[in-house]
């Protein structure tokens, strides 16, 4: 390990990512906005984003294995799953039913990619409710009616970074009926580990750097919903500001998230791709397992492609 490296990496990590909170808060603040600053994300983000810089160094000067490589696609996958198919389309939306331990193993992949259900489901339902405006908690609209470079941060990142906290009163989700939610305070942070001690017992070193690489991007791949999918993109009967991006995006996600003007417009379907060639991995493990009867009752969109 070298620690030149990774002391740079950590000062670069928490300045930039306490700069960006201080700048917000400011903006906010100008706008008649309370804000506050949200330490706990601004330490774990931070820490994560530290780990993915060392792992680009890493990278540079050992190169990856093939091993390590299948490792980071594999993880950005399950954890990808857990959060889309998980959090996104049953916690939140229902739009299938499974049994428990499906729905067990769901939650562990999620957790390994480092969402909370509690926070995720609520944010997210008060988001529908509030699309795009003032209220809405990650609206790239925030500081300018279309969005701008400001909003885009926001919706990415910043508004985790710096919450607003009379949107707590807003938020009616009864998360006492969402699976394993007590659970989740006792395996979050094991399950979150886990994902960080397998492939570093398998590979060592270079298992750890590319499990932080990992973990940067998912976090940065399901921010960029909230971001790049209400900006870029094209729209579904303009019923709202939300996206579907290319196929380029829809690759880089995997899982179909990027199909976000689709999921707008009926919220209900578990296949964010409508199209039988669009990339959802989500909604192809679906139908595998809706044949061998794991899942069933499962939501088909209302319209076609």
């Amino acid at each position: 390990m070298n620690g030149t490296v990774l002391a740079l990496s950590f000062l670069f990590a928490f300045g930039s990512t306490f700069v960006l909170a201080f700048m917000f808060r400011k903006k906010l603040s100008k706008m008649n906005m309370a804000g506050e600053y949200s330490w706990d994300m601004i330490f774990s983000y931070s820490l994560v984003t530290m780990g993915a810089l060392y792992g680009i160094w890493y990278g540079f000067v050992y190169g990856y294995s093939f091993e390590a490589c299948m490792l980071f696609l594999f993880f950005s996958l399950i954890t990808g799953l857990g959060i889309s198919l998980g959090l996104h389309r049953y916690d939140t939306h229902r739009s299938y039913r499974a049994c428990s331990i499906f729905l067990f193993i769901l939650s562990v992949w999620a957790w390994m990619g480092g969402m909370k259900k509690a926070t995720w489901v609520a944010n997210h339902t008060l988001h529908h409710q509030k699309e795009d405006g003032p209220d809405d908690p990650h609206s790239p609209c925030l500081f300018n009616r279309y969005g701008d470079q400001w909003g885009f941060l926001w919706s990415h990142l910043v508004w985790m970074l710096v919450q607003r906290p009379h949107l707590e009163a807003l938020k009616r989700t009864d998360i006492s009926k969402i699976p394993f939610i007590r659970t989740e305070r006792y395996l979050f942070l094991p399950c979150l580990i886990l994902g960080f001690a397998i492939p570093t017992t398998l590979l060592g070193w270079e298992g750890l750097w590319v499990s932080f690489l990992r973990m940067f991007y998912v976090l940065h791949v399901t921010f960029s919903i909230n971001s790049s999918g209400h900006m870029f993109g094209k729209t579904v009967w303009k019923k709202s500001l939300s996206r579907n991006g290319s196929w380029i995006g829809a690759l880089f996600t995997m899982i179909g998230e990027r199909y976000h003007a689709n999921h707008h417009a009926d919220q209900r379907s578990a296949f964010l791709g409508w199209r039988w060639f669009d990339i959802d991995a989500g909604k192809w493990l679906l139908l595998i397992l809706e044949r061998f009867g794991i899942v069933n009752d499962v939501r088909r969109p209302r319209f076609s492609g």
